[in-house]
Formats: structure tokens, sequence, C-alpha cells
């Protein structure tokens, strides 16, 4: 079936097609779905698609997944992504995102991220990030983390901050990372 002709499936259609033919999808077809598609699908077809299948996911295709469909995301599913399609999510999105599955993303899937994405998670999903993740944190989105986040971090992790992060901090950030090095 032609990438057009993919994205004139009805939304029914989709959410009718089995996790077998989900999967037999080309990345093309993945691509080629209209959002409200992707958000028409199932669970269980969400996670059947390949890690290929969701590197081919758009941003529009991520934001309009559900919190449900979020849920089914392998780890190995949300590394995939591009750093791209990260940059869909929304906070509700994040918000119902797992430790485990923040903890997949990729520095350049951090590096990404928004203050408003990075403000949706709670501490429980920061402690997930590795030093990396942190110091891939733009400073653009470093405005997102608040006093409490950064209290919650672990020695590795307020470490892991850069001089270029740390200049773009607020006074109280900068006032809670300083309390976090004297808990150390």
């Amino acid at each position: 079936i032609s990438t057009k002709a993919i994205s004139g499936l009805t939304s029914d259609v989709v959410a009718a097609l089995s996790t077998d033919q989900v999967g037999a999808l080309t990345t093309g077809q993945i691509a080629a779905m209209k959002a409200t598609q992707v958000a028409a699908m199932t669970t269980d077809q969400i996670g059947a698609l390949t890690t290929a299948q969701v590197g081919a996911l758009t941003a529009a295709q991520v934001g309009a997944l559900t919190t449900d469909q979020i849920g089914a995301l392998t780890t190995d599913q949300v590394a995939a992504l591009s750093t791209k399609a990260v940059t869909g999510f929304t906070a509700i999105q994040v918000d119902a995102m797992t430790a485990d599955q923040i903890g997949a993303f990729t520095e350049a899937q951090t590096a990404a991220l928004s203050s408003t994405q990075i403000d949706a998670m709670v501490a429980e999903d920061l402690a997930a990030f590795s030093t990396g993740d942190i110091a891939a944190i733009s400073t653009k989105a470093i405005t997102g983390l608040s006093a409490d986040d950064i209290s919650g971090l672990t020695q590795d992790q307020v470490t892991a901050f850069t001089q270029t992060q740390i200049q773009a901090m607020n006074n109280s950030q900068v006032e809670a990372l300083m309390a976090a090095y004297l808990e150390f």
C-alpha cells in the first residue's frame, strides 16, 4: 500500500489493523500517517511498533499520542524517537511517562527538550537522568527545573551541570544548587 493510500485510511481502519499488519508497515508508511491516525492506534499496536517505525514518527504524531499510548511505549521505543519527534511531547504526555521511560532518553533527545517538558518531570523522573543527560539539558530548558527538582538530584547529577547551564539558572535554582553542593 502506498504512503498516499496509508494517509487516506480512516482512524477506524487504522485501529482495526492487527499488530502483525502494523508491524509490517514501512517507516515511510508510518511517517506518512496523519497524527489523528496514530492517535487512533491501540496500545497493543503502539507496543508492536519496531524501533525503526518509532524512529519514523514525527513531532506531530508524537504530540497526538494519548497518555495510554505513551504508557505502552517501551524504553527501547522511547530511545528510538528522533530528536525532532521528542519535541512533540506535551507536558501532559511527559507527566504520564514513567521514570524508566524518561531514563531512556538519549543525551541528544534530552538536549531537544523544552523548559515546559522539563518542568513536567517529577523528581523521580529527573533521578533517572544520567549525568550526561543532565549536562545535555539546554540553557533554555534549564529554566524548567525547579529548586525542589535540583535539591532532589544526586551528587553526580549536581556536579554534571555545566558552567553555561549554571549561568542560565535563576537565583532560586542557584541557591538550591549551592545547598545541594553543601549537602554532599
